[in-house]
């Protein structure tokens, strides 16, 4: 029985848009190596391919050390019964095996994704996660700023109280009047909130939110709810 080749084309590059790649992203007729991809889709944040009909187990095995995905699609009638994918192992274990699995966080603005990323191990490459682990490497001095500028109460309160205000300026004298702090506390985590990149000064004795230090906190906001989400899954 021989490939509908064009349906399945069409199938392959859905899915690859339903995944965030845009038309530019989405190349036909791939050569990697000595592999001939049907479609792959190629962007800064990840790298995904689809084989039309059967792949081979050691041809996935092979491709799984360099694409962040692999899809093989068959026509509905042709579909096997246990599929490579499922005789493939990931990177540590068997797909699926981890209630994590399959879980990705994706940042988008509009329609376009600006990054997505596997919260599961398994679902990355050995070779990119890898990479993405030296990199957090070689910013530990920055992330450890803003990590330690959000590890404390009286920062996170501090924050809170100058998100709450209209301008979101705060004086030097309203954040030790309104939060009960002497001068040196106020002092000590002002400094790290700025260095951290949270706080900006405005002028002698008055702080205003950074852009980045708006976005840092939201982020914290959003972490809680995935947290809190990923709790859930814990009790299905």
């Amino acid at each position: 029985m021989t490939v509908n080749r064009p349906d399945l084309m069409r199938s392959a590059k859905e899915i690859l848009k339903e995944k965030g790649f845009k038309e530019d992203q989405i190349f036909e007729n791939f050569t990697f190596r000595s592999h001939q991809l049907d479609v792959v889709g190629w962007s800064k944040e990840r790298r995904v391919a689809i084989k039309l009909g059967y792949c081979e187990p050691e041809t996935l095995e092979e491709l799984q050390k360099f694409f962040d995905e692999v899809i093989c699609l068959y026509p509905e009638e042709q579909k096997p019964s246990v599929s490579p994918e499922r005789k493939s192992k990931g990177l540590h274990e068997k797909a699926g095996s981890n209630k994590y699995s399959g879980i990705r966080l994706k940042l988008t603005r509009g329609k376009d994704t600006l990054f997505e990323v596997p919260l599961s191990i398994e679902g990355w490459t050995k070779d990119r996660l890898e990479d993405e682990l030296a990199s957090f490497e070689e910013e530990f001095n920055r992330l450890s700023k803003l990590f330690d500028a959000l590890s404390h109460e009286t920062r996170l309160k501090m924050m809170k109280h100058i998100l709450e205000d209209d301008d979101q300026t705060i004086s030097f004298a309203e954040f030790m009047r309104d939060l009960d702090l002497n001068p040196k506390l106020v002092w000590e985590n002002t400094r790290k909130l700025h260095e951290g990149g949270l706080l900006d000064k405005v002028e002698k004795g008055r702080y205003r939110c950074s852009e980045f230090g708006r976005i840092e906190f939201m982020m914290n906001l959003a972490l809680r709810r995935l947290m809190r989400a990923l709790e859930e899954l814990d009790d299905l």
